[in-house]
């Protein structure tokens, strides 16, 4: 998985790109660490170039959900690919995030 931050729908956000699965953990450290939950509790997250995802990365992205809850806000998902999509529904993410 790569990350970059960047706008997305005209909002500071963070695109994630190509497979996330559980050897991503310092990564995705990295992208919380980058990323000010007190400033901006809504985190716009464009998965349009996100390909894969695996059960480890679902509970990466529940520690993410937590997070912008804990700073009042909440994961903005945007342009998420279908198969990426049904595994984050699959999983329940749909009640966490909002979906765009």
């Amino acid at each position: 998985m790569e990350y970059a931050l960047a706008k997305v729908q005209g909002e500071d956000g963070i695109i994630l790109s190509g497979r996330f699965t559980y050897d991503d953990g310092g990564r995705f450290h990295a992208l919380l660490a980058d990323w000010d939950f007190a400033a901006r509790p809504v985190l716009p997250l464009d998965l349009r170039y996100l390909t894969f995802i695996d059960s480890a990365a679902i509970g990466m992205l529940f520690i993410l959900a937590g997070r912008c809850r804990e700073a009042g806000g909440h994961v903005a998902v945007a342009n998420a690919q279908p198969q990426v999509l049904r595994t984050l529904r699959h999983a329940a993410l749909d009640t966490w995030f909002e979906f765009r």
